[in-house]
C-alpha cells in the first residue's frame, strides 16, 4: 500500500482501505494523507454479513485494481474440526473473496484493465498438517483465476513468511521451526512482499494474468519438510 503511494504512476487515484476496524483505517487514512494521498476507509468484514458492505460497493468509483488480503486461521485437523469455525476460515479466506469479485464486476466497479491480487498460502498448494480449513480456503483461491471476469488481470501472490497477528499463538518453539524452513535469508521479507505485490499491481506486469506467483523461498521451492 505504502509503495503505491509512493510510485508516481498512482499519482492521483483515490485509495480505499478496507477492513473491519473504523479506527485503523482512519488511521491508515491519515498516513496516506501524510504521504500526499487520498484514502477512504471502507468498513468490510468478510466474517459477517457481507451485504451490508456490498451496499458500499455503488459509491465506489470504478476501481484501477483491489488487493485481497483477508486471513484467519483456525489450525486444527479435520476430526477435531468445528464445523461453525471451518465456515469461518472458508467465508474470510475464499467464498468471501469470490463475492466481492463478482460484486464488483455486477455493478460495474472495475475500470477497463483493473488489476486485482489475491493473497495466497504455500498452505493451500501443498496442504499442511493441522491447517485443514485454511489449505482448503487458500488452495480454492487457485481456482477462482480462471474464473476472473473480462478485462480484470487476476493473480494470486505467494507471500514470505513473516511476523503476523495469524501466528500469535505459535509457541515460541514452533516459531523457530517454521522460520528455519526459509531457503533465503530475506532481512525484510514484508519489504519484499510489497516489491513483488507493487511488481504485480503495475503496468510492467500487464502480461501476467492467472497465475499464482511464489515470493516464498524455501516453502514452495523445496516443500515442507
Amino acid at each position: 500500500m505504502r509503495r503505491l503511494w509512493a510510485d508516481p504512476a498512482w499519482a492521483g487515484v483515490a485509495f480505499y482501505l478496507a477492513g473491519r476496524d473504523l479506527r485503523t483505517l482512519e488511521e491508515l487514512c491519515a498516513q496516506a494523507a501524510a504521504a500526499g494521498c487520498v484514502a477512504y476507509p471502507w468498513v468490510l468484514d468478510l466474517a459477517g454479513d457481507l451485504k451490508e458492505g456490498e451496499a458500499g460497493l455503488p459509491k465506489l468509483p470504478p476501481l484501477k485494481g483491489f488487493v485481497f488480503a483477508a486471513g484467519a486461521i483456525q489450525d486444527q485437523t479435520l476430526a477435531l474440526m468445528d464445523e461453525a469455525a471451518f465456515d469461518q476460515v472458508i467465508k474470510v479466506n475464499l467464498s468471501g473473496h469470490a463475492r466481492l469479485i463478482k460484486a464488483l464486476h455486477g455493478q460495474g466497479r472495475l475500470a477497463e484493465g483493473a488489476r486485482g491480487l489475491l493473497i495466497g498460502s504455500s498452505s493451500g498448494l501443498r496442504g499442511q498438517k493441522g491447517q485443514t480449513a485454511y489449505a482448503a480456503a487458500k488452495g480454492g483461491l487457485v481456482d477462482l483465476l480462471p474464473m476472473a471476469p473480462p478485462g480484470l488481470r487476476l493473480n494470486i501472490l505467494l507471500p514470505p513468511l513473516m511476523p503476523s497477528p495469524l501466528l500469535d499463538a505459535l509457541s515460541p518453539e514452533a516459531r523457530v521451526e517454521l522460520f528455519s524452513a526459509r531457503l533465503m535469508d530475506d532481512p525484510d521479507p514484508a519489504a519484499s512482499c510489497a516489491e513483488a505485490a507493487h511488481f504485480l499491481l503495475s503496468d510492467g506486469a500487464s502480461y501476467i494474468h492467472r497465475q499464482v506467483v511464489h515470493a516464498d523461498s524455501r516453502v514452495t521451492a523445496l516443500g515442507w519438510e
